[in-house]
């Protein structure tokens, strides 16, 4: 049996983490671990991140933790999907899951910004997904960090097709 591999999805926010994350579970069943589902399931469904207690974020990260660790001992590899903006907090997990005796890869989702703020303004419109506040969109694109090579990063840049780029790069 091949080790299971925890990959960090990184990227602005709207970048297409949560698209990536989609196509690896459907096509190589790959679990996925969304910080906005570990949120609501502590009740901040609908809620700001900014309105969202600093305890209560304590809670949901170390939640996300132990989902992480518990899904690679069942053998899974797990795309671990939020924001990621720096890379100390890149880190956290990355060292949660080598404790463990576990890989972590980084999947970059490279977009430009403008991209991405399309994406935002017309979520705002269709209410697609649970929007971002402007303070931390903004916040994430002024201080994103793109991960270094030690990160053993796979970059996304959505010039091929999702399904191609999967193929490409996990077969």
């Amino acid at each position: 049996m091949q080790m299971p591999i925890h990959y960090l999805l990184c990227g602005l926010p709207f970048s297409g983490k949560t698209t990536v994350a989609l196509a690896l579970e459907k096509h190589l069943g790959f679990v996925r671990l969304n910080i906005d589902d570990v949120k609501f399931a502590h009740g901040f469904e609908g809620i700001s991140d900014d309105d969202v207690p600093e305890q209560a974020w304590k809670k949901i990260i170390a939640e996300m933790d132990r989902r992480l660790i518990s899904y690679l001992k069942e053998g899974k590899s797990v795309t671990n999907e939020t924001v990621w903006v720096w890379k100390n907090w890149r880190d956290k997990p990355r060292k949660a899951a080598q404790e463990a005796g576990f890989v972590t890869k980084v999947i970059f989702v490279d977009v430009p910004e403008e991209v991405a703020r399309e994406r935002l303004l017309e979520n705002r419109k269709t209410k697609g997904r649970f929007d971002v506040s402007d303070r931390i969109f903004e916040e994430a694109v002024r201080e994103f960090e793109r991960p270094t090579p030690d990160e053993d990063v796979i970059i996304y840049d959505q010039k091929i097709p999702i399904e191609q780029w999967v193929k490409k790069n996990f077969s």
